[in-house]
């Protein structure tokens, strides 16, 4: 996708959106560094277009792209600072040391580490459930990880993994308590592996949240190119395991 459509998803969207470093490419023409930046880690880059201001701000592996206009009565610009400094002097005074490239790589983990490391604000976090298949444990990983490291996004995770099973030692009771986790939830994601097909619980988890009707979001797996049926037919959306797309989807549906 190109760098004009990233910039408009950001003038419609009331918070920064990301974007993948890799998909992205180098920045477009015209915007310049504000203050320190370093090549490939950190940096924050403006554009000033008349009333409109653009900014990109760029992290390890990905960019976090912001357009504020008055006239519109879009301000997201305020909030990227507000989250990068709650430990953005700190890693600025590491790079102030010159520690070369070992202070650089230590800028990268500490942004990922703080991220990781802040517990939600329940205010503002949002509640998510992500249906998949043990069996396919690989896949929840995947994308748990996709949501652990987009800066800047806070969410509970619901979901019942291998490493959390329910206890519980009938399905009634089974049921019951799935239908209570993804109670309080303000989305659910459904990893949309062919297995699900085949998969009794996944389909419950569905039907569940259908009923409940949560917005369900549908996420292709990378080596998947459709979804089973009753993934297309329930999903609120249907988008590929990508950060953007999860984050952006979630963004638009949860509630």
């Amino acid at each position: 996708m190109s760098w004009q459509h990233h910039i408009d998803r950001a003038r419609r969207s009331t918070v920064p959106v990301a974007v993948d470093k890799q998909q992205a490419g180098p920045l477009p023409p015209g915007f310049e560094a504000q203050g320190l930046t370093i090549n490939g880690l950190w940096g924050v880059y403006e554009r000033q277009r008349g009333l409109e201001k653009i900014r990109i701000t760029e992290l390890p592996a990905q960019y976090r792209v912001s357009v504020s206009n008055p006239v519109a009565g879009n301000n997201q610009l305020s909030q990227p600072d507000g989250q990068l400094n709650q430990g953005g002097d700190a890693l600025k005074g590491l790079a102030a040391l010159g520690l070369g490239a070992l202070g650089a790589v230590a800028i990268g983990k500490a942004l990922k580490g703080s991220q990781q490391n802040t517990v939600p604000d329940p205010k503002q976090a949002h509640r998510v459930f992500i249906s998949h298949s043990w069996t396919y444990e690989d896949h929840y990983q995947e994308v748990k990880e996709l949501l652990d490291d987009a800066y800047g996004f806070e969410y509970f995770d619901h979901s019942v993994s291998s490493d959390d099973p329910i206890d519980a030692q009938l399905p009634n009771h089974l049921r019951k308590k799935i239908r209570d986790q993804i109670q309080s939830t303000s989305v659910v994601l459904v990893l949309a592996g062919m297995y699900v097909a085949y998969s009794d619980w996944i389909q419950e988890e569905i039907e569940i949240a259908n009923e409940m009707e949560k917005p369900i979001i549908g996420v292709f797996p990378a080596e998947n190119d459709r979804a089973p049926t009753i993934v297309q037919e329930k999903a609120t959306e249907l988008v590929e395991a990508d950060e953007t797309e999860i984050l952006d989807a979630i963004e638009r549906h949860a509630t």
